[in-house]
């Protein structure tokens, strides 16, 4: 076990600490300072290579008395299903991090586990989750509702006590809820019903098991293993749920008469500030995109083509197109063959909840492309000789994210 003190000014986190072993299971202890004045202790089961995160706030007390070597030394401790099964998810490839009181005492503040899931996922980007139980399912709904819209995370509510319906309405992510069928002591009904405004939502009871020193049913005691199994699936099964989008910013040189897409955060600063890049503004227009791939979604890749032939970039839309690309083009650089992902349009249409992309070609020795949602603008740049491309009767390159 390893102990790592983390320390943050106002909240930024100056630090991630730990020397991990490749191909193994780690247990770090991480005391990071959340507010002004305030540490939260947490214990991180990490596999090498996790698929999923799970941000625990453990039910009853909510106090697991995590020392130094990382054992806990309360009853919530050991008959929390998750931190007594925290092996066990690892084994699956899912993180658990464990949250213990605060150090001014409070558990399970907003602020605080807002700070640890940023925390955990500057080293892991993988679909993350915050999970309450019993006591602490208040505690997990709030945290959720003031986490920033544009910060992916899933809830999960386990043995879910009651809820207000204004605060179980106002949480807009992805939410399950998994309970045992013979727990009298839990509201998994109303708490699923009241998630009127959750995009997915899912619900999973639970049979079997016998007492064993702490709730019964409640804590589902001699249910380990189905339990484990239990949330590996949900977790699985909605991992294009949470995986996060961004918005792909267009600029134009009106030097070059050459357009430019991105989403990256670095270059778009870059190109704001006009120093070292010079010439480009941006039009107003972008799009979505996933930064990483949902369940069917596609690789965009990005080639850069060198002045020769235009100085200039190309989104090419999926591994047949972008190798095909490069073979036709050996100038061409590809940079990355995974830029963004977005999904394709079958025989020219775009999925529900998804916009179509149009691409077109200013069909000029200095080649450049031009990608956008509105139909409109890709009329106008028709009708003043660039080439429209694409499949279908409506000429559809990609599937935004609406």
């Amino acid at each position: 076990m390893r102990k790592c003190h983390v320390l943050i000014v106002a909240v930024l986190v100056a630090a991630i600490a730990t020397d991990r072993a490749v191909g193994e299971v780690t247990s770090t202890v991480v005391d990071l300072v959340t507010r002004p004045g305030v540490t939260q202790r947490f214990l991180w089961i990490r596999p090498p290579a996790p698929k999923a995160t799970i941000v625990s706030i453990t039910g009853g007390s909510g106090v697991l008395l995590i020392q130094d070597d990382g054992t806990m030394q309360t009853r919530e401790a050991r008959c929390s299903p998750l931190a007594r099964n925290r092996q066990a998810f690892a084994a699956r490839d899912i993180a658990l991090v464990l949250l213990d009181q605060a150090s001014n005492g409070a558990v399970g503040n907003h602020a605080d586990v807002r700070q640890v899931y940023r925390h955990v996922r500057a080293r892991d980007a993988v679909p993350t989750w915050l999970q309450g139980a019993s006591s602490s399912t208040e505690s997990v709904a709030v945290a959720a509702v003031n986490l920033p819209a544009s910060e992916p995370a899933g809830v999960i509510f386990i043995s879910p006590s009651s809820l207000s319906a204004t605060l179980l309405a106002s949480i807009t992510r992805p939410s399950l809820v998994v309970f045992h069928g013979d727990d009298p002591s839990q509201s998994a009904g109303s708490v699923y019903a009241g998630l009127t405004a959750a995009p997915v939502r899912d619900v999973l009871a639970l049979a079997g098991g016998k007492p064993a020193g702490c709730s019964g049913p409640h804590t589902f005691d001699g249910i380990d293993e189905a339990f484990v199994a239990a949330i590996d699936s949900l977790v699985v099964k909605h991992t294009g749920d949470l995986v996060a989008s961004a918005a792909a910013v267009e600029f134009y040189n009106g030097a070059l008469d050459h357009y430019f897409i991105t989403h990256l955060a670095a270059e778009i600063e870059l190109l704001d500030a006009g120093v070292v890049i010079r010439g480009w503004t941006r039009t107003g227009q972008s799009f979505g995109v996933y930064t990483a791939a949902p369940a069917g979604a596609s690789p965009v890749c990005r080639f850069y083509i060198p002045p020769e032939r235009g100085n200039s970039h190309f989104y090419g839309r999926g591994v047949d197109e972008c190798n095909a690309t490069g073979a036709n083009n050996p100038s061409f650089i590809n940079e990355t063959s995974q830029f963004f992902h977005v999904l394709l349009p079958t025989f020219g249409i775009c999925p529900a909840g998804t916009r179509s992309v149009y691409r077109v070609f200013s069909n000029r020795a200095d080649a450049n492309h031009r990608y956008m949602t509105d139909a409109s603008i890709r009329t106008q740049m028709v009708a003043s000789g660039w080439i429209a491309e694409g499949d279908g009767p409506d000429l559809v390159v990609m599937c935004a994210p609406a």
